[in-house]
């Protein structure tokens, strides 16, 4: 029996150098020839376990590997443990007679399969559900001898992607699924009526979930994975709005960005079946993150910069922002062969990489956010054939906009939501003095169409004179606004009332305002 290939073995077997070469054997392996990022997909993948976990998590890592190598790790199989389904039936019969008529109906094979989750379907009543449960997590051990063997590698290609910094931040990436009461905290409060979105998250089922097992409504849909990879526009423009929501409005971020995982309902909204990898936006950050999206696709460099590196450190000040647009202004973009990449993706990819550069340790939060929108990038400009040079993030931004502001006009009825309204306005804001900044760029730099006649002087300045306007209108709607908001969760009745009454009317006025601009 032959001993089995040890992780320089594989690294060797695939062409990849590693860190004790002089072991190596002089003829040459039959995977040399071979593209390097195939190279590398293909030696994780054989190697499997916390290797393929490794894989999955640098799958649109484009701050850290290049296009090439991202274009096949897309591609990597993991081969999960078999799933349990004694264990889940065994869970399922603690809920006495209707827990046992639940598991009579589970299906044979596993609706999903993971290195974290496995699921089996079955029916409630009338219903279709999925029944979870969670894997043992990887011991520390094993993260050890991953890390061991990980750093064999000597691959110029691959060298960002094994430093200290990423490789804590994997070990954190991996835990975030270590056990199914936070999957079920997160799918409580997405699901709890307070964050209205048109993302559609699985049910928990309380009567039949507990610590080692989750009751979940099973979202009907066409899995997005196949349409994806069949070209669908409907699919790719979906998944986008889907996306900017989870991030504008419910401040949270898919961790697993898993296309397999998300369907399209029949109603067109994206949902999920598993949010086993789910991570919030710190509260302080939510308005920063807005703002940061909002300047890249305005390609307001200076205000995207700035949001950035707050971001990234935590805080505003300090020797990141300058360093970042330094950065950037060095930065040569990678070509895309044969690839129309979406303007906005690559604005985002380009701040990624820069910000890779001088900031090694960076929140999680904020490179997975960054991943799921270079991910939505590259399925866009797949598509690029059927909508030309369509930007799907940039034409998602106002919708998404849109049904945030149509969801807190409605929490201004109630006293107690206010004060959140209060909060959550700095995006209105920013979206008003972005049109506005927009117009007044291209009177400055003569995008827009201004005639000199001097017979009609007065009309030369008719473009000027409305950029004025359009602000100092916006800008009265605003303090009307903001200071009724205010009070009117301060107050009592009935001047509360009265006040929440003139800050829907501002509000209104506003939405009116900012989208008669332009």
């Amino acid at each position: 029996m032959s001993a089995r290939p040890t992780v320089a073995d594989v690294f060797r077997k695939f062409g990849l150098r590693t860190r004790r070469d002089w072991r190596s054997a002089p003829t040459p392996w039959p995977q040399e020839d071979l593209p390097k990022g195939l190279q590398f997909r293909n030696a994780l993948e054989e190697l499997g376990g916390l290797y393929a976990c490794f894989a999955q998590f640098l799958c649109w890592r484009a701050d850290l590997l290049r296009s090439d190598y991202l274009g096949h790790l897309r591609t990597v199989r993991v081969e999960a443990p078999p799933a349990e389904r004694g264990r889940v039936i065994r869970a399922l019969e603690d809920f006495g007679e209707p827990g046992a008529a639940l598991a009579d109906t589970l299906e044979l094979k596993p609706c999903w399969n993971t290195f974290s989750r496995y699921a089996f379907r079955g029916t409630l009543g009338e219903r279709t559900v999925a029944v979870e449960a969670a894997r043992s997590p990887f011991e520390p051990d094993e993260f050890a001898g991953f890390e061991s063997g990980i750093r064999l590698l000597n691959e110029e290609g691959v060298r960002l992607a094994i430093t200290p910094e990423v490789l804590a931040q994997f070990r954190q990436w991996c835990d975030l699924d270590r056990n199914l009461d936070r999957e079920r905290s997160y799918l409580n409060t997405l699901n709890s009526g307070r964050l209205k979105s048109n993302v559609q998250h699985p049910v928990v089922i309380e009567a039949f979930s507990s610590d080692r097992v989750l009751c979940l409504s099973w979202v009907e849909g066409e899995p997005a994975g196949p349409m994806i990879a069949r070209g669908s526009v409907t699919a790719v423009r979906k998944v986008t709005e889907g996306v900017l929501e989870q991030i504008c409005m419910l401040s949270v971020i898919d961790g697993e960005f898993d296309p397999d995982s998300i369907v399209i309902t029949p109603e067109g909204k994206m949902g999920l079946r598993r949010a086993c990898r789910y991570v919030a936006i710190p509260p302080s950050q939510a308005a920063t993150t807005l703002k940061y999206i909002s300047g890249v696709l305005a390609r307001n460099s200076s205000t995207a910069a700035h949001a950035l590196s707050r971001l990234a450190h935590g805080r505003a000040g300090g020797q990141l922002e300058p360093d970042l647009l330094e950065a950037l202004s060095d930065l040569e973009p990678e070509l895309k062969i044969n690839m129309q990449f979406p303007r906005s993706a690559s604005i985002f990819e380009g701040n990624w990489r820069a910000l890779s550069r001088v900031q090694s340790a960076r929140p999680l939060f904020l490179d997975l956010m960054h991943r799921n929108l270079i991910a939505l990038g590259y399925w866009n400009a797949e598509t690029a054939a059927v909508t030309a040079e369509s930007d799907m993030v940039a034409e998602a931004q106002w919708p998404v906009i849109g049904r945030l502001l149509r969801a807190r006009m409605r929490d201004l009825a109630t006293r107690e939501m206010a004060s959140e309204w209060f909060l959550g306005s700095g995006l209105l804001f920013f979206e008003g003095l972005r049109q506005v900044n927009r117009l007044a760029d291209e009177f400055r730099e003569n995008d827009l169409s201004i005639g000199v006649d001097t017979q009609e002087t007065s009309d030369s300045s008719a473009p000027q004179n409305r950029v004025v306007r359009s602000a100092i209108i916006i800008g009265m709607l605003l303090i009307v606004f903001l200071v009724s908001v205010r009070w009117a969760a301060a107050l009592p009745a009935p001047y509360s009332a009265a006040l929440s009454v003139v800050a829907g009317g501002a509000g209104i006025g506003l939405f009116w305002a900012v989208s008669r601009i332009g």
